[in-house]
């Protein structure tokens, strides 16, 4: 009896293989994009209800994603998004608009980092938006659990 030795499938030389990556970015930065002008919209909008923000920050530029929820796992959706940029930290807060900017006060913010955001926002969007950075506390929005019933 002759066997044949198997070989692992090797993926022909037009795959789109590494493209997967490419795609995940590419949905990812949608979703960021379409979220982030959406938060932005409410915190103009409808002050009563709190935007929230991450902000990651790296060495060449930065990227937003407002939320009325934002939690530490959104910072796999945005590592991404960054490429090959270095030095990465993230900031969460709290987005107001007031006086004609939006802006974005957390507690380990800097002032510095709004050139950074206006420019972060205007690759993500296309669009120029005005921003001021303050470093302020700021409460964190309640998860509603259905253990809370209401009596």
């Amino acid at each position: 009896m002759v066997t044949a030795a198997r070989s692992a499938p090797t993926a022909p030389v037009g795959s789109t293989a590494p493209a997967a990556p490419a795609a995940n970015v590419a949905s990812a930065q949608k979703r960021v994009k379409t979220k982030t002008l959406e938060g932005l919209k409410a915190a103009r909008m409808s002050p009563a209800r709190p935007t929230y923000f991450m902000l990651c920050v790296g060495n060449k530029g930065a990227v937003a994603y407002l939320a009325p929820v934002v939690g530490s796992g959104h910072k796999t959706l945005l590592r991404p998004l960054m490429g090959k940029d270095t030095g990465l930290k993230y900031h969460r807060g709290q987005c107001i608009y007031e006086k004609g900017y939006y802006t974005f006060v957390g507690p380990t913010v800097a002032p510095g980092m709004k050139r950074k955001l206006e420019m972060g926002l205007l690759a993500l969007t296309g669009r120029k938006f005005r921003a001021m950075v303050r470093r302020g506390a700021v409460a964190e929005a309640k998860q509603k659990s259905g253990a809370e019933l209401p009596t």
